[in-house]
């Protein structure tokens, strides 16, 4: 992407109007319908534009435009940046001074994006070590004259009523909706091996960063996730409504979380729950699962649950998924498999829930066919945790009874 990008820069104590307006452009920067996606430090600063209706042109060799404060270097460019700002410009410098000794920093709240006769206005949600995301919130009819400071201006002020409504949604968790809180959704690969999952997952983490899924870019601030816990497992029987398993989970804590999943036949949409920070202990679990359904159950192996996740967010939508990688043992580790999963998981948009099976399908797909690609041997189907542990028990009664024969 190479057209230009209006970044409206703001002081840092947000007053109401913009203080500078940054025409840049850069390859790193990447959009779709929902979002607005700046990764990397390559902006490229194109012009300054200022209040007073001034707009300067900037030579080649300035400095990347740096805005982001996630990590050191990041930071250390950001102030690189803004110094160098303020010295070409000495008017921006107390609008921008952050106080106590501390060099000046940018904020830009706001992105606009030409698109044909149009602007789309973005706003900014969050950033990460490889990212900054904008959400799209207003589109603008553009001027048929040149672009100039009080057409933003002005359609800055005009959309006040509507950030002003917006801003619950920017807290931290906020932003994000769900389809049908209730269910999950989710596609599985399982493996014929027990591959090395770790290098699996930074492999889509790395293709899809990179572009090799033009749509979806890692979710900030969750690209990765490590989790080692076991799961305490009781299948419900009768064949009904109540079918399913509960999960009994103990967390580092002493607390416990409880998962329950409501199905006959295993399919890639089922009803689940989750209870979390229960205090419950190992000695409870059987009373507890007794105040769950009134139907038989049975208790299986427990197992470990190594899990690898990584979660990507589409531009097009806001519909965040993720890639899972597990390898399940037994408690005993005489038993072990190990399979990916594609999960929705949230939507992240200021518009409409839309596209999620279109969305999910085009993910899962490029987990298949990257997998073929990379010859790892595995078959997409409905396998799940449930008959695993399942097939363990059968296999342990069947010993059993062989022992007893002979």
């Amino acid at each position: 992407m190479t057209e230009s990008v209006y970044f409206l820069v703001h002081a840092n104590a947000a007053p109401r109007r913009p203080v500078a307006l940054l025409a840049c452009f850069g390859s790193g920067l990447r959009r779709g319908a929902n979002s607005f996606y700046v990764r990397g430090g390559d902006l490229r600063l194109q012009a300054v534009w200022l209040p007073d209706g001034s707009r300067h042109a900037v030579p080649p060799d300035s400095p990347a435009f740096e805005y982001r404060s996630f990590s050191a270097t990041q930071r250390a460019a950001s102030r690189r940046f803004s110094a160098w700002l303020c010295e070409r410009h000495p008017e921006l410098a107390p609008a921008l001074e952050a106080g106590a000794g501390l060099a000046p920093r940018l904020a830009p709240a706001i992105v606009a994006i030409r698109e044909g006769d149009a602007l789309a206005f973005h706003h900014f949600v969050q950033q990460g070590e490889l990212g900054s995301l904008f959400l799209r919130y207003r589109d603008e009819a553009a001027p048929d004259a040149p672009l100039a400071w009080q057409h933003f201006e002005d359609l800055l002020a005009s959309h006040a009523p509507m950030l002003a409504a917006l801003r619950p949604a920017l807290g931290d968790e906020c932003w994000y909706t769900k389809w049908r809180p209730d269910l999950e959704m989710e596609r599985k690969f399982t493996f014929r091996d027990i591959p090395d999952t770790w290098r699996l997952l930074m492999a889509f983490h790395d293709a899809i960063a990179d572009g090799a899924l033009p749509d979806f870019v890692p979710e900030i601030d969750r690209e990765i996730q490590v989790w080692d816990y076991e799961q305490h497992i009781f299948e419900v029987l009768g064949a009904n409504a109540e079918s399913g398993y509960v999960a009994y989970i103990p967390q580092a804590d002493g607390r416990m979380t409880v998962k329950r999943k409501w199905f006959i036949e295993n399919s890639e949409v089922r009803r689940e729950s989750l209870w979390g920070n229960l205090a419950l202990d190992m000695g409870d679990i059987e009373a507890h699962l007794r105040t769950l359904t009134p139907e038989a159950t049975r208790r299986l192996p427990s197992y470990r649950r190594k899990r690898f996740d990584a979660q990507f967010e589409s531009l097009a939508t806001g519909n965040i998924f993720g890639i899972y990688m597990d390898v399940c043992r037994t408690l005993d580790d005489a038993h072990v498999f190990s399979q990916c999963e594609v999960e929705y998981c949230r939507t992240r948009s200021f518009g409409e829930l839309r596209s999620l099976e279109q969305d999910f399908d085009a993910i899962s797909g490029f987990v298949g066919e990257s997998l073929a690609r990379w010859g790892q041997a595995h078959q997409q189907d409905l396998y799940s945790k449930l008959d695993f542990v399942r097939e363990v028990a059968d296999a342990r009664r069947a010993r059993t009874a062989e022992r007893r024969a002979a």
